[in-house]
């Protein structure tokens, strides 16, 4: 995942991502991040580029999700692991630490993917199928 120009590694798939954020019944938020309504990223081949001190891996390019086009308030929201809803309620406190880890391509090269994801057809919220690609 790419968001605010750093690239992250996430502790699930993208649309099994959740909210961190306790309930007003003290439990935790089961709401995913990704929302059929609001700005989402897109899945992008980019050079798997490694810091500046370290030899490149040997894939070429990898596949991530890329939220860098959001608007600058989205990304705020991903990067704190916050639902819509939640992210509107700065009140409201979090019943976990945000799954991401900065993505070392030579620690990580196991999630290294050279190819897009496959697209797989899920239900929304509203019943409606719709597309949405699986990493």
């Amino acid at each position: 995942m790419q968001l605010l120009y750093v690239r992250y590694l996430a502790a699930r798939p993208v649309d099994e991502i959740q909210c961190v954020a306790q309930t007003r019944r003290r439990q935790h938020c089961t709401s995913a991040l990704l929302a059929p309504d609001s700005p989402s990223g897109v899945w992008r081949l980019v050079p798997a580029t490694a810091a500046s001190s370290q030899l490149a891996p040997s894939a070429a390019v990898m596949a991530l999700y890329d939220l860098s086009g959001a608007p600058y308030t989205e990304q705020l929201r991903w990067r704190a692991q916050r639902c819509l809803q939640h992210a509107a309620i700065s009140t409201a406190a979090d019943l976990a630490v945000a799954d991401w880890e900065p993505f070392d391509p030579l620690r990580h090269h196991e999630h290294i993917h050279t190819r897009l994801p496959a697209r797989a057809r899920r239900p929304d919220p509203t019943g409606r199928a719709r597309e949405e690609a699986r990493p």
